[in-house]
């Protein structure tokens, strides 16, 4: 404090002094453009009039030999500059002395006028002086170094004593905290033992009371970090709960958007087996066995169509994460898909075309695979309803080791803005009520869990999603 305090006390009245010599030198300074102007533009404006060369250069020369001035500029009445010198020993822009003041130069313009009598005087031209601050700084700057030497020297003996206590005593006990913390926070912010900087027993002081709030923030930080693990591990479980079960609500909603074609899938049906039975019946009766094989064949064959409508609605509304992978065909996927599909599609006026090579096969989760088709599809027919004469391209193709399906739709395509957050969860273009968000972010997990991937195509001229899946068999994954 002593040392500080004298520091202060020196560079005050070093300041004080250095201000007021200072501005004795920039009066200094005024004075010798007021003795300019009264001695010298009278007579330089007479030779810039006469042309005199010689008398011209040998003013300025006069000029910026004078004081602290640096350069001097005779110009037109234009302002053309006709004569320019410069003092050769003042520094170039840049220097560094000039960073010490906001204007490191000072500039003058006089008019050069020319007194002939009985005319009014003339303009024949401008004189600029420039004059420098810089070498009254530097004037100042060789006192005030002999000052701060002198200074410095003082000051660094004390520190050194002051330094030499100081380690001693508080910088090796800090040291050893910083190092104990360093450890605290490499074992994942869980401690070992409490701090002890082992110093000799004496009357507590700044350090004892630094060390025993530590060491109780340390071990409120263990006990919260404890409980957060704790809460942690509730919520990653009640989260995975919630995920499982937005996943399947998101499926079933799906499913009850299709619930009227669905219904219609299986009456329909079922209206051919009444009417058939209904013929065997009289049929019966008559002894006519032709006919009674017929309606028998048309019930076995309205069964089995209805049997695989609701195997594929069993298959879209499971579980498929655990369902073991298989080897099927693509176009049987595809099938399976539109027998759900179909009535939906019908109703809507939709030009269904479906483009696939009959004998891809692929070793997959046919349930996961089945679910993101079903979504593709459910988003292309809510997408395009609405529409005069809509159409949906199913499109497979072999691309090396890997098959490319993809769905598109006669929509004009998705805007950039909402391009990248269609794969978002919960994020929907759909009106309220009609998409649970999921749909999409459910399917992009699917494919990657599969080696794959499910793009939105921005090159196209219409809606198009591309599923990427290996045609090689791969390890299930978790």
């Amino acid at each position: 404090m002593i040392l500080a305090t004298s520091t202060l006390i020196t560079t005050v009245l070093t300041c004080i002094n250095l201000y007021l010599d200072y501005r004795s030198e920039l009066g200094l300074l005024e004075n010798a453009f007021h003795q300019l102007e009264r001695l010298t533009l009278n007579p330089l404006s007479a030779a810039v009039w006469s042309f005199d060369d010689g008398q011209i250069r040998k003013f300025l020369d006069g000029i910026v030999a004078t004081g602290d001035f640096i350069e001097v500029t005779v110009s037109d009445i234009d302002g053309s500059p006709l004569y320019i010198m410069q003092r050769p020993s003042h520094p170039g822009p840049g220097a560094w002395w000039e960073t010490l003041i906001t204007e490191p130069k000072v500039t003058r313009r006089y008019n050069l006028n020319l007194q002939q009598n009985p005319e009014p005087p003339r303009i024949v031209g401008f004189l600029t002086v420039k004059a420098s601050k810089i070498n009254i700084i530097e004037r100042l700057m060789e006192k005030l170094q002999v000052i701060f030497i002198m200074q410095g020297i003082k000051t660094l003996l004390i520190s050194l004593i002051i330094l030499a206590i100081f380690q001693s005593y508080v910088t090796r006990h800090l040291v050893h905290v910083a190092h104990y913390l360093e450890s605290y926070r490499k074992n994942g912010f869980r401690s070992g033992q409490n701090l002890d900087l082992k110093r000799r027993p004496g009357k507590p002081d700044e350090l004892d009371s630094l060390v025993t709030s530590l060491n109780i923030v340390i071990s409120e930080l263990d006990r919260h970090h404890e409980q957060n693990a704790q809460r942690l591990q509730a919520t990653e479980r009640e989260l995975e709960t919630q995920r499982i079960s937005a996943i399947q609500s998101a499926r079933l909603a799906s499913l009850g958007e299709m619930a009227g074609g669905i219904a219609h899938e299986i009456n329909n049906p079922l209206a051919i087996i009444m009417a058939s039975a209904q013929r065997l019946s009289r049929e019966l009766g008559r002894q006519n066995l032709d006919q009674v094989q017929r309606c028998t064949q048309q019930i076995l064959a309205t069964g089995d169509r209805i049997a695989q409508v609701v195997n594929s609605l069993r298959k879209l509304s499971r579980d498929g994460t655990n369902t073991p992978r298989t080897q099927f065909r693509v176009r049987q996927l595809i099938d399976e898909v539109m027998g759900i599909c179909e009535e939906k599609i019908r109703r809507a006026g939709i030009n269904l075309v479906v483009d696939l090579p009959e004998d891809v096969m692929l070793y997959a989760n046919e349930v996961e695979l089945s679910q993101v088709l079903f979504n593709l599809l459910s988003n292309a027919c809510d997408a395009i309803d609405k529409q005069e004469q809509p159409w949906i391209q199913v499109i497979g193709r072999r691309e090396g080791d890997r098959f490319t399906l993809s769905v598109i739709d006669s929509g004009s395509g998705i805007p950039p803005t909402l391009a990248d957050r269609i794969m978002e969860p919960f994020f929907t273009t759909k009106d309220l009520g009609k998409g649970t968000g999921l749909g999409l972010s459910i399917s992009l997990s699917i494919a990657k869990r599969h080696g794959g991937d499910l793009r939105l195509d921005p090159a196209s001229s219409h809606t198009k999603f591309d599923l990427q899946l290996p045609l090689r068999p791969m390890q299930q994954q978790a």
